[in-house]
C-alpha cells in the first residue's frame, strides 16, 4: 500500500542534511512531512555557519519543527482535529540538545531562537525520535545514494505500513 491509505491521525516528519557535501561545500537540508501521504517538503541551503554536525542538524530540526507546527495548525483549522506529531532525525546529538534544556558549554553559542524545538517538546506538541540513517527517507534527497541504498529508502517513502510502525 502507499501513504494515501495511511489512516493514523498523525503527522510524521523526517529531516536530514548533507553537511558540506554539496558542489559548493555548502550545507543542504531536507525535510519531509507526511499526513495521509506526502504533504510537504523543503530543501534549502543553511544560512547559519554551524560549528559542529550536531549544531547543523539542530538547525535543520528547528526548521522542520516550524514546518510541522504550521502543518498541525492548518489541519486543525480545517478539520478541528488535534494531530499528534513525530519528527525523526538520524542525529542523536541534535536530539539530545533539543530534549535536554540544561546548559552545556559546547552549545552556549546556539541562537536562542533555535530553542523553539525545546518549547514544542515541553508543551508536548511534538515527539522527537531517533531513526537510524539506514531508515531515513530524507537521505534520498540529500545524498547521492547508490542503487542498493536508494531502493530501501524509496520503499520506505511509499510504504504506509513502515511509516505507521515508525510513528508508534
Amino acid at each position: 500500500s502507499n501513504l494515501m491509505s495511511h489512516s493514523e491521525n498523525q503527522i510524521l516528519g523526517f529531516t536530514d542534511s548533507d553537511l558540506g557535501g554539496g558542489t559548493e561545500k555548502k550545507s543542504f537540508s531536507f525535510s519531509l512531512i507526511y499526513f495521509h501521504g506526502a504533504l510537504g517538503w523543503r530543501e534549502h541551503k543553511q544560512k547559519v555557519v554551524a560549528l559542529s554536525s550536531a549544531e547543523a542538524k539542530y538547525n535543520v530540526l528547528t526548521k522542520s519543527v516550524q514546518d510541522i507546527a504550521w502543518t498541525k495548525q492548518l489541519i486543525f483549522e480545517v478539520t478541528n482535529n488535534e494531530m499528534s506529531c513525530t519528527l525523526h532525525s538520524d542525529n542523536q546529538s541534535a536530539i539530545a540538545i533539543a530534549s535536554n534544556p540544561v546548559y552545556h558549554h559546547g552549545t552556549q553559542h546556539i541562537n536562542f531562537l533555535l530553542h523553539f524545538i525545546r518549547r514544542s517538546l515541553e508543551q508536548q506538541s511534538l515527539n522527537l525520535k531517533y531513526i537510524p540513517t539506514s531508515k531515513m527517507p530524507a537521505d534520498l534527497f540529500t545524498k547521492n545514494l547508490p542503487l542498493n541504498k536508494a531502493l530501501p529508502q524509496l520503499k520506505l517513502i511509499f510504504s504506509a505500513t513502515e511509516l505507521t510502525r515508525m510513528g508508534e
